[in-house]
């Protein structure tokens, strides 16, 4: 009798606290920390690590709600009044990093794909699939990721594989190690724990649905060291292909280290890889963080009929995304230098003032 809940318990469990975190790093194929140039991959260890304890506190905010989002958590802690203003902040910011991959993935699909289609279009069509799958509910959310998660990590092998084949590698290239001392690397830090780790706030919105609340933080920390690990992996590669200064200057430093591989004229023009893969993270990342936005102003307001706030803050996302970025670079310049820097950060560090607010709480109890 009560097999299809489980499993449908199980796909939650398993998309949240797992696949869905994978899939929304790949898309952050970027040179992360390049600023310190041969040492960004240094720069991603120390941030893993710190990230650690970051994903500790979200997860121990969640062990003291278990049943609970986190609009829940901070009307239980702050009261009805009092919590709105942080609530509302909260789905300005998921809305806001919805755009950002919302409007890089119409970008990457009109100027490698359908050049002469507008962009209004693609936009359109990508958030009529959206608010389809938010409609349907989670578990479709789920199964579609369950489904997914092994193409990219087929495609993940794939392009290290070809990689270290194709006699582009440099490993000169991550050399001197430290040449400028750790002050360069120590600088580079703070951003890239905002972005990614730090957007993994967003979970805290969805990791009521697990099952299992004990598994939580087991699999959080585990899947913060694989991501590191892969982050590590993909800088190098980026760099021990492209050096550095390239690496700093492209664009989408993926496509171009799959453009630049050639394996006797044979495999060559492997930068569809990376349009897959941006095509499947940009899409999943847009979904995470738009349904959180919507579940957090539903939630606030107890709107008990999703859909029609789904569909509004589709058209609304489609308008703000086309009229805020002017290009790409503009996208690129206030997503790296502004948003990675104080906006991620501001949101992925309050857990750790709200995680006080309740041990403070409890003991007062006692």
């Amino acid at each position: 009798m009560n097999s299809k809940p489980n499993e449908r318990k199980k796909l939650v469990e398993f998309f949240t606290s797992f696949t869905g975190r994978l899939i929304k790093i790949f898309l952050d194929w970027f040179a992360l920390g390049i600023g310190a140039k041969q040492d960004a991959w240094i720069v991603i260890i120390i941030a893993t690590v710190i990230s650690l304890g970051l994903v500790w506190i979200f997860t121990e905010l969640q062990n003291h709600f278990p049943n609970q989002n986190l609009v829940e958590i901070l009307q239980s802690l702050l009261g009805k009044w009092l919590s709105v203003p942080i609530i509302l902040l909260y789905a300005l910011y998921f809305f806001s990093s919805a755009s950002f991959n919302f409007y890089e993935f119409g970008e990457i699909i009109r100027t490698t794909f359908l050049v002469n289609t507008p962009q209004l279009v693609i936009l359109g069509v990508f958030m009529f699939t959206t608010i389809y799958m938010i409609t349907l509910g989670f578990e479709v959310i789920a199964r579609t990721g369950e489904i997914l998660m092994p193409v990219l990590i087929i495609f993940l092998m794939t392009t290290y594989f070809l990689a270290s084949i194709s006699g582009t590698l440099d490993l000169q290239e991550i050399l001197p190690i430290l040449e400028n001392g750790i002050k360069p690397v120590l600088k580079e830090v703070l951003p890239v724990i905002n972005f990614p780790f730090g957007e993994s706030v967003v979970f805290l919105m969805y990791w009521h649905f697990i099952n299992k609340k004990e598994s939580v933080r087991k699999i959080a920390l585990l899947v913060v060291c694989i991501t590191g690990g892969i982050l590590i992996l993909t800088n190098l590669m980026i760099i021990t292909m492209l050096g550095p200064e390239l690496a700093a200057k492209a664009e989408i430093p993926l496509l171009r280290v799959l453009f630049d591989i050639n394996i006797a004229d044979i495999i060559t023009n492997l930068d569809i890889i990376g349009v897959i893969v941006i095509f499947i993270g940009g899409f999943f990342k847009t979904v995470l963080n738009f349904y959180a936005a919507v579940l957090t102003v539903t939630t606030l307001f107890k709107f008990t009929n999703k859909k029609w706030m789904t569909i509004i803050m589709g058209l609304a996302l489609i308008v703000y995304s086309i009229t805020y970025f002017e290009n790409i670079s503009f996208h690129r310049w206030v997503g790296f230098e502004f948003n990675s820097t104080y906006i991620h950060g501001i949101f992925s560090f309050m857990p750790i003032f709200i995680v006080l607010l309740s041990w403070l709480k409890h003991k007062t109890k006692i």
